[in-house]
C-alpha cells in the first residue's frame, strides 16, 4: 500500500465492497481538479496532479517532504502558521486563509488555503488551493468601482426594473436630505415636484423599456421642500439574456447653472425690452422733432422766396440755418444710437466713385463762395469704383467736407479722388479732403473721433456744434470696412482721407441718372435747382395724406405749380377720396394718430381698383435707415423723409409720376 492509500485510507465499514472502493479513492484523488496536498507538520507528504500544475511542477517527487512554506512569501508565513496549528487544535471545521502562493518559476499569484484537520492522525492537515487572481482582480476592481460610487460628485441611484430604489449613493444623501434607508424600496418619483410633465416621464419609460438611454433634466423636490434642479443620465442594466434587472441612474446637480441661465435670460429679456425702448424712443424722437422742423423750415423758405427786403431775408436765412443746424445734430445722434444698437442697416454696392462723390457734392462750390473760400473737385483716378453703401458714403463724405468748410477762413477746400493698394495688393478706393484751415495739433486728432469731443471746449469753444459728426464718420466708415485717417498741423491745414474697399474694374456710367442714384430723400439739400415747370393741362392729381395741418398746407404750397393736391387727414377721408377719385401718386405720412397707420393704409390702397401700380410715396419723421428699408419693403415705391425741401419733394413727385 503506497502512501497515499496509507493517508486516505476510508472508512469502509458502511460499504459492501470495500476492496472496490480502495482502488477508487485514490484514482478519484488523482483526478479532482482542486489542488489537494497533505501536510505532516509543515511538509508536503502527497500532493495530487492538479497541486503540481498549479504550482509549475512536473512530478510529485519535487514537492514531496518539500516545506510548504517555501511556497508562500515570508510575510504570509506567520499567518500560515498560525491558521495550520488552529486547524489541528480544532479538529473539526476548516480554516480559509487568503495569501500569495509562490510558483517553480518565482511567479506570485493571489492563493486561497483551505486548511482541514486529518481526523486519522493529529499531525496531519489537508490543504486545498485555488488560484483566486482572476477573483481577486474583480474584486479589486469591484471595490475600486464601488469606492468611485461612493465619493462620486454625481448623485447615483440604482432601482429595480419597476423603478424602485435598491441602491443610492451618498451625494443624493448631500443633495437631497434623504438617507439611503428612509428612500430604500420606494419610487423613484417620489421626488417629483410637478414641474416634468405627464408627457415627459412617458417618454422616458418608453425609452428605457426599449432598452435605450434617457437624457434630460429634472426639477425635483429635497427633503425640506426645497427645489433643486437635476442633469440626468438614465441607463438600463440588462443580463447576458438582454433582459432588463436594474435601471442605473446618474444625476448632476445643476441648480447653479440653471439659476445662472434663468438669471442671464431674465437679463437678455430686460436688455431686449430695453432695446425695443430705445428704438421706439428713437423713432419717436425722430418723428416728433422732425414733424415740427418740416413746418419751421419749409415755411420758412416759402416766405424766403416772398421777400424783397434785404434785412427781412437776412432774417429768414438765419431761422433757416439755426433749423438746419438743428436737423444736423439731430441725425448724428440718431445715427449714433442706431449704430450702437446694433441695428444700423448696410447695403454693399459697387459704384463710381468719381461720380458719386461729384453727384454729392453739387452747388457745395457756391456754399464755399459764401465765405470767399475755393471748392474744387479733382480726379487722378477716374477708373476707381468704391465697394460701399453709397447712403453712408454719402453721409461721411458730407460730414467730413462740411467741417472742412466750417474750420477754414481763407484759401479752399479741394476734394481729390485717387486710389492705393495696401500692403497685401488690396485696391483701395480713396476720397482726399485738403482744405487749409486751422488745423489740429497732433494730440488732439485721436480726441476728434470720440463722441461729443472738439478740440475747443466747454464755454470758450471757438466752433459751434455738437462733435458728433466726426465720430459718426468713423463709425460708419468702420461699418464698411474703411477706415479715416488725418494728416494735420495747426494753422497749415488737415487732409482727411476717407478709405474705402475698392476695385479697378471699369464700370459704364453712361447710364448715371438719378435713378442710379440714392433715395430722393438722400439728396443733399444743396443740390442743384430743379427747373419748376408751369401746369400742363393735364395736371396730376396728387393725394396727401397727413393728420398734420400745417404739414398738409406746406405740401400744398410746395406742389402747387406742378400738380393739384387733395388732402386728407385720417384713414377715413382718405378712403373715401381714393374711391370717389383716381389720383395719379399718393403720399403717405406713416403716423397718423389714431386709427389705422400709414402702412395699414397703403396695402389696403393697393388692393383697391386702380391703385396695383400706383406710385406710394412714404412721407414720415421715422426717418432712421431701418425705417426706410423697412418701408420700402412694406410696398410703397418711394421714401422721403421729414423735414425735406421743396425741390427735393418736386423732383420726387416728377420721377414718380413721369
Amino acid at each position: 500500500m503506497n502512501k497515499a492509500e496509507q493517508i486516505f485510507r476510508p472508512d469502509t465499514k458502511n460499504f459492501d465492497d470495500t476492496a472496490s472502493f480502495n482502488q477508487i479513492y485514490p484514482v478519484v484523488f488523482e483526478h479532482i481538479t482542486e489542488a489537494v496536498a497533505v501536510l505532516k507538520e509543515n511538509d508536503i507528504v502527497v500532493c495530487n496532479p492538479a497541486f503540481n500544475i498549479l504550482y509549475g511542477y512536473k512530478t510529485n517527487h519535487e514537492l514531496l517532504n518539500t516545506s510548504f512554506i517555501n511556497l508562500i512569501p515570508f510575510n504570509h508565513q506567520a499567518s500560515f502558521d498560525e491558521r495550520l496549528r488552529f486547524a489541528r487544535l480544532e479538529h473539526e471545521a476548516p480554516t480559509i486563509l487568503q495569501t500569495i502562493g509562490i510558483k517553480k518559476d518565482s511567479t506570485l499569484f493571489a492563493a486561497e488555503l483551505k486548511i482541514s484537520p486529518y481526523q486519522a492522525a493529529e499531525n496531519l492537515a489537508i490543504v486545498t488551493v485555488k488560484d483566486i487572481t482572476e477573483k481577486k482582480q474583480i474584486q479589486d476592481q469591484i471595490n475600486k468601482l464601488s469606492r468611485v460610487v461612493d465619493q462620486s460628485s454625481s448623485m447615483i441611484v440604482i432601482t429595480d426594473p419597476e423603478g424602485k430604489i435598491e441602491y443610492t449613493n451618498p451625494k443624493f444623501t448631500e443633495v437631497t436630505g434623504y438617507f439611503f434607508e428612509e428612500v430604500y424600496g420606494q419610487k423613484i418619483n417620489f421626488l417629483k415636484s410637478g414641474h416634468t410633465s405627464l408627457d415627459e416621464y412617458k417618454e422616458l419609460w418608453q425609452r428605457i423599456s426599449e432598452g435605450k438611454d434617457w437624457r434630460g433634466e429634472f426639477k425635483n423636490k429635497k427633503k425640506n421642500g426645497d427645489f433643486y434642479w437635476a442633469s440626468a443620465v438614465i441607463t438600463p442594466i440588462k443580463n447576458e439574456n438582454g433582459e432588463t434587472t436594474h435601471i442605473l441612474a446618474i444625476k448632476d446637480d445643476v441648480t447653479s447653472r440653471k439659476e445662472m441661465e434663468l438669471e442671464l435670460k431674465r437679463a437678455l429679456d430686460s436688455a431686449e425690452e430695453a432695446s425695443k425702448l430705445k428704438s421706439n424712443l428713437l423713432s419717436n424722437m425722430s418723428h416728433e422733432l422732425r414733424t415740427p422742423l418740416t413746418g419751421i423750415i419749409g415755411f420758412s423758405s416759402l416766405i424766403r422766396d416772398e421777400l424783397t427786403d434785404n434785412d427781412h431775408i437776412e432774417i429768414v436765412d438765419k431761422i433757416l440755418k439755426s433749423s438746419k443746424r438743428l436737423l444736423i445734430t439731430l441725425n448724428s445722434i440718431l445715427n449714433l444710437s442706431e449704430i450702437e444698437s446694433g441695428t444700423f442697416p448696410i447695403s454693399i454696392t459697387e459704384f463710381n466713385l468719381a461720380s458719386y462723390t461729384k453727384y454729392f457734392l453739387t452747388n457745395y462750390d457756391k456754399i464755399a463762395t459764401e465765405k470767399n473760400l475755393a471748392f474744387d473737385i479733382e480726379t487722378l483716378d477716374p477708373d476707381i469704383n468704391a465697394l460701399a453703401d453709397e447712403n453712408l458714403y454719402k453721409q461721411v463724405l458730407i460730414h467730413i467736407v462740411d467741417n472742412a468748410l466750417k474750420f477754414t477762413n481763407s484759401g479752399g477746400v479741394k476734394v481729390q479722388i485717387t486710389s492705393s493698394e495696401d500692403n497685401q495688393h488690396n485696391i483701395k478706393a480713396v476720397v482726399k479732403v485738403i482744405d487749409s484751415g486751422i488745423g489740429i495739433a497732433n494730440e488732439d486728432q485721436s480726441k476728434i473721433f470720440r463722441e461729443f469731443r472738439q478740440v475747443s471746449e466747454g464755454i470758450r469753444r471757438n466752433f459751434e456744434g455738437s462733435g458728433l459728426g466726426l465720430s459718426v464718420a468713423k463709425k460708419m466708415v468702420t461699418l464698411m470696412k474703411g477706415d479715416i485717417i488725418v494728416k494735420s498741423e495747426p494753422t497749415r491745414g488737415s487732409v482727411f482721407s476717407i478709405i474705402l474697399l475698392g476695385n479697378k474694374k471699369i464700370k459704364d456710367m453712361s447710364n448715371f441718372t438719378v435713378a442710379h442714384k440714392p433715395q430722393a430723400s438722400s439728396i443733399p439739400s444743396s443740390a442743384e435747382q430743379t427747373p419748376v415747370k408751369e401746369k400742363r393741362k393735364d395736371t396730376p392729381l396728387i393725394l396727401n395724406i397727413e393728420d398734420n395741418q400745417l404739414n398738409s398746407e406746406l405740401v400744398t404750397l410746395f406742389l402747387r405749380q406742378i400738380c393739384n393736391v387733395d388732402q386728407a387727414h385720417n384713414y377715413d377721408q382718405a378712403i373715401e377720396k381714393i374711391y370717389q377719385k383716381k389720383y395719379s401718386a399718393v403720399l403717405i405720412d406713416i403716423n397718423l394718430g389714431n386709427g389705422p397707420s400709414g402702412i395699414d393704409i397703403a396695402k389696403e390702397i393697393r388692393n383697391m381698383p386702380g391703385y396695383k401700380q400706383t406710385p406710394l410715396i412714404a412721407i414720415t419723421g421715422y426717418a432712421l435707415l431701418r425705417d426706410e428699408k423697412k418701408l420700402l419693403n412694406e410696398g410703397f415705391d418711394f421714401y422721403i423723409a421729414k423735414p425735406y425741401d421743396r425741390e427735393d419733394l418736386i423732383k420726387l413727385i416728377q420721377k414718380a409720376i413721369r
